[in-house]
């Protein structure tokens, strides 16, 4: 088993913090390079555009607790998240006349940046003198993952709620280690509570992980000092309160949206199987989610394994109950979450961060070991996995989705300008065939009710749209992809009472007048 030194040499400590230099710096390069041209990738713009969508009408409609979010129809409230990231980026783009989403992608990728913050005091409380290597060595390959390089700066609130997720963890733990000062539990329990407002699945699968470590701390104190002990207390606050105004946030976002028609679908109960389903052992789930989607694309695949299994024969306990802690982090949230986490790439922004820690521990054990074979592998393999996390991410199928210039001439574009230029903006439009995708009401400026398959009043929408916008027409219905059939497209007709037609190389439009 390696030793360490209380005291790492400076060459390693310079070539770590390098690595995470460069990295940081060439993520920052995409970031401001490519800004503008993501939203309409087709495998992740149904949320982002969502996401624009708030934004976009917090601005024109200003800040509200019931926020707009105009795909479901009238009301025009189905609130999700509380919506904290969509009001930042609408607080910096729409006084100062900047772009919506280049503010979005930007403000996204500063979050990921600030991630660094709790990072650096996680590195300080777990790894004492030495936390600058491991600091170092985290940022090396946080930053050059091709997920944080292509979602990092996607217009998605993911980050943000990663970041708030690191605070609350980096004050627990203080809290966790003796302190018990009131300062440091309001700290975390605010952290825990945007964490849980912005994104609930990002941090809950933590809440009793930390609640019940504390718990077991602090028990002795408990039982010694009953109502009074500290811990308590300081757990009240950085946990208990944090849990139940998100579960408050839950109820009052589940009213709301059962004011909508579509919207009680989408509410907390009617989705809980969907959230918390799936099936655990399925192989697909291991090797194509877990394994390829994770390990082989953003740890360098058996490089990642080597490292982790290295660090677990050659480090002490200390180091290896570390990184069985971070791989057992990793998998929790496909075991809790496995629906959302399989079908969803960038719900693995909440949990990579695990397996990322994993392996740095395994690295920067061996880094900072007093055996200067194993510490010059530590630096090589260091090197080499942020290497090859930025070659597989430049090679990748995302990141030539990135690139993709997307112009008026763009299906997308080409239907929803269509609308924008040809109708009311006071009135709403409708669309079919685009499952309920932001895409259209984004891009036309247009509150819509985008009717998903199904819809259990799908068939009353075709025959009276108007009911779905508390009696007002819309001012054109759009029929798009595979619902263009000739039998629907009469019934839309007669029940829109349509007079022209515009047929475009994605939708048919419908228009009146």
């Amino acid at each position: 088993m390696a030793s360490t030194t209380p005291h790492t040499r400076p060459v390693v400590t310079a070539i770590a913090f390098l690595a995470a230099l460069l990295a940081l710096a060439y993520g920052t390069y995409i970031a401001i390079r490519y800004s503008g041209n993501h939203l309409l990738v087709r495998a992740f713009s149904f949320r982002e555009t969502q996401t624009a969508l708030t934004s976009y009408w917090a601005c024109r409609d200003g800040f509200k607790l019931a926020y707009d979010t105009p795909v479901a129809g009238y009301p025009w409230s189905i609130p999700f998240e509380f919506p904290l990231f969509q009001w930042i980026v609408s607080l910096i783009s729409c006084p100062l006349g900047f772009d919506l989403e280049r503010v979005g992608q930007l403000v996204s990728w500063t979050f990921l940046i600030a991630c660094a913050l709790p990072s650096a005091r996680i590195c300080k409380s777990l790894f004492s003198d030495r936390w600058p290597v491991y600091f170092a060595a985290f940022c090396a390959i946080f930053f050059s993952a091709p997920l944080h390089l292509f979602f990092g700066h996607a217009f998605l609130m993911e980050t943000a709620a990663l970041f708030f997720t690191l605070g609350f963890i980096a004050y627990t733990i203080s809290l966790i280690q003796g302190d018990r000062t009131m300062r440091t539990a309001v700290i975390a329990g605010v952290y825990l509570t945007l964490a849980i407002l912005q994104k609930s699945t990002t941090v809950l699968p933590l809440v009793p992980i930390f609640g019940f470590w504390l718990l077991a701390v602090g028990w002795g104190e408990i039982m010694a000092d009953k109502a009074r002990a500290r811990v308590l207390w300081a757990g009240v606050v950085a946990i208990v309160i944090p849990f139940l105004i998100g579960v408050l946030w839950a109820k009052y976002s589940d009213v709301v949206k059962d004011d909508n028609v579509f919207g009680s679908q989408l509410t907390s109960k009617a989705l809980m199987t969907w959230n918390f389903g799936g099936d655990r052992l399925d192989w697909k789930l291991w090797l194509w989610v877990i394994w390829l989607r994770n390990f082989d694309r953003n740890l360098g695949g058996w490089l990642g394994i080597g490292i982790v299994l290295g660090g677990l024969a050659l480090l002490d306990w200390k180091h290896r109950k570390a990184i069985v802690a971070g791989v057992v982090l990793f998998l929790l949230y496909f075991m809790v979450f496995t629906n959302l986490q399989y079908v969803h790439e960038y719900y693995q922004i909440s949990n990579e961060v695990f397996a990322i820690f994993a392996v740095t521990v395994a690295l920067a054990g061996a880094m900072v070991s007093s055996n200067r074979v194993l510490s010059a592998a530590g630096v090589v393999a260091l090197v080499a996995l942020a290497t090859v996390n930025i070659q597989t991410f430049r090679t990748g199928e995302n990141f030539q989705s990135m690139r993709a210039e997307h112009g008026p001439s763009d299906p997308v574009l080409a239907s929803a300008y269509f609308i924008r230029d040809n109708t009311d903006p006071e009135k709403p439009i409708v669309v079919y065939g685009d499952e309920w995708s932001s895409e259209f009401p984004l891009y036309s400026q247009r509150k819509a009710f985008v009717v998903m398959q199904y819809f259990k009043e799908y068939d009353a929408v075709v025959a009276n749209p108007a009911k779905y916008f508390n009696g007002q027409e819309p001012s054109a219905v759009l029929v798009c992809r595979d619902a263009r059939t000739p039998e629907f497209e009469e019934k839309v007709k007669s029940g829109f009472k349509s007079t022209t037609m515009k047929r475009l190389e994605l939708c048919d439009i419908f228009l009146k007048g």
